[in-house]
């Protein structure tokens, strides 16, 4: 079952599905290295900002940035 990003909780690990929203916001997240088969690793997702883990890369996502982030646990 897909999700946005923002709902993996802590530890948890994800795979991405797709990326929603227009074409700049597609291409900013994918250019952060956040592509469709990616699998993630969420470090944090309290209030605030998410930081997830992609590959050895840490990254920071705005709220409504990971929202548009379709992602299934695995």
């Amino acid at each position: 079952m897909d999700m946005p990003l923002n709902f993996v909780g802590i530890g948890k690990f994800a795979k991405i599905n797709s990326v929603q929203g227009g074409e700049n916001m597609c291409k900013k997240i994918m250019e952060m290295g956040i592509s469709t088969g990616a699998v993630i690793k969420m470090m944090k997702n309290d209030s605030g900002a998410l930081i997830v883990k992609v590959g050895e890369t840490r990254l920071v996502l705005g709220r409504s940035m990971a929202q548009k982030v379709m992602v299934r646990e695995i």
